[in-house]
């Protein structure tokens, strides 16, 4: 996490200089910047840390471009001096970065934004935590609301669970109605062994309801109302393709394969083929252009996945074992967890062939069936 720290005064500095040692033991990549003539006149006379400064009147440009490059940003200083800094860059709460503001005397440390998505909530709390340690009595002061939403909020929950989550304006609806009392039902595809978060009531349909799924439709549980899908990154696409194939040919024969069964791309978390495969262009592309790992095996291990597949003597022929796409998924799954599930069978077109599987994800296992 890349963090940005700014201050304004002497005093400042020295707060800058203990957040930034907090930070580094968390492994954090703090990136300290000075503004001010006492804050630029301490600094240049200090040399326990090494620091960037900000011109005269360019406070306001050095908020877009750290908005641009950084995880988090930390305003030592007054509240109104960052709000006026960061309002013409704020867009969405998915994409804006964390920001916070400390006073120099260390004792409060406030969360302005992206404060559950961003992290800005943690990252308050864990610095008042390390500055109450060093013997300063610091506290992270969040609002009523936040505190409130600790009892359960969408986007903090999607978050803690690796879920996907693209419904906000439903999301926000879904939490706002907890924080009303009303119930909302929660529904998984997926072993949800709990606890189950105040407010939620397992496979009750409520009038308002979430559901854990990698599926674009609803095979079990309520469909109206329509309920907010959170979903888990946990599918693996096999594949196998024509020498030269192209990146584009790929990924429009396995959007074909997972529109045609209902299966959301957004669950995809790896690409898997035989090693035969490992340098193909197109397969290499794909994995690139989706963030996702390239997984490739021998036709030995193939061979070895349990299960039952789609076998063609000509894929045998050709690879040695007698199904590449379906046997990958499996196999890449497997790596994650031996509780896999093959989603897709083989679907083939224009030389490309994709099948898809998925495992378990680890939060959601348990003694529940």
């Amino acid at each position: 996490m890349k963090i940005a720290l700014i201050c304004f005064t002497e005093n400042g500095f020295q707060m800058e200089k203990r957040l930034v040692k907090l930070l580094e033991t968390e492994g954090h990549g703090p990136c300290p910047w000075v503004s001010g003539r006492y804050a630029m006149q301490a600094a240049s006379l200090d040399h326990e840390i090494s620091f960037s400064p900000v011109k005269e009147g360019g406070l306001s440009a050095w908020a877009g471009e750290r908005f641009g490059d950084s995880d988090g940003l930390i305003f030592i200083g007054a509240c109104g001096i960052a709000v006026r800094a960061i309002a013409p860059y704020i867009r969405d709460k998915k994409t804006d970065p964390a920001v916070l503001a400390a006073d120099e005397k260390g004792q409060f440390v406030i969360p302005l934004l992206s404060g559950h998505l961003g992290g800005a909530n943690e990252l308050a709390e864990r610095l008042a935590a390390g500055l109450a340690k060093s013997g300063i009595p610091a506290q992270a002061v969040l609002t009523t609301a936040t505190d409130v939403n600790r009892r359960f909020a969408v986007d903090v929950f999607a978050k803690e669970h690796g879920l996907v989550l693209d419904q906000m304006k439903l999301a926000k609806e879904i939490s706002a109605a907890v924080l009303a009392g009303e119930p909302v039902g929660l529904f998984s595809d997926f072993p949800f062994p709990g606890p189950v978060p105040e407010g939620l009531y397992k496979d009750r349909i409520c009038p308002q309801n979430i559901r854990i799924t990698v599926w674009k439709k609803d095979r079990k549980g309520p469909e109206e109302p329509g309920p907010l899908r959170l979903v888990p990154r946990c599918v693996v696409l096999g594949t196998g393709c024509k020498r030269g194939t192209s990146m584009e040919q790929i990924w429009s024969v396995a959007e074909e394969a997972m529109e045609r069964e209902g299966l959301d791309p957004s669950a995809v978390c790896g690409l898997a083929s035989i090693d035969l495969k490992s340098g193909e262009p197109g397969l290499c592309s794909l994995a690139e252009k989706l963030g996702v790992p390239f997984f490739t095996y021998t036709g030995e291990e193939l061979a070895a996945v349990p299960g039952a597949f789609t076998e063609s003597e000509f894929v045998r022929q050709v690879t040695g074992v007698g199904s590449v796409c379906e046997r990958a998924a499996v196999a890449a799954c497997r790596e994650a967890s031996e509780d896999t599930r093959l989603l897709m069978k083989k679907y083939a077109r224009d030389g490309v062939t994709v099948a898809a599987a998925c495992f378990i994800p680890e939060l959601f296992k348990g003694s529940e069936r």
